[in-house]
């Protein structure tokens, strides 16, 4: 499954809010995980999430080809990472694959 949309977000500490998401997530979806800086989420019927703590930034890559889907769910991972953040300002300029 190829790409199809990416985000580079910088929040305060990158790994603690992907650790933060994970743990909001896990109840939810089978989360893999395979080391502190990288996580894929599944969500569902929409389609995968990777996440990546890169240095300071999280890096977030999607993989759903349909519009509207993709466009929900990065709604959702926007409003959920300011809440974790708590940071309202935190910029999200989705970039398409």
């Amino acid at each position: 499954m190829n790409a199809t949309s990416s985000v580079t977000v910088r929040p305060n500490d990158p790994a603690k809010l992907l650790r933060t998401l994970c743990n909001h997530w896990r109840h939810k979806f089978e989360i893999e995980r395979p080391d502190d800086d990288h996580a894929r989420i599944p969500f569902s019927e929409v389609g995968p999430a990777d996440f990546a703590v890169d240095g300071d930034a999280l890096v977030i890559t999607l993989y759903q080809p349909e519009a509207e889907p993709r466009e929900r769910l990065q709604g959702v991972i926007a409003s959920h990472l300011r809440r974790f953040e708590r940071n309202e300002d935190l910029a999200f300029e989705w970039r398409t694959a």
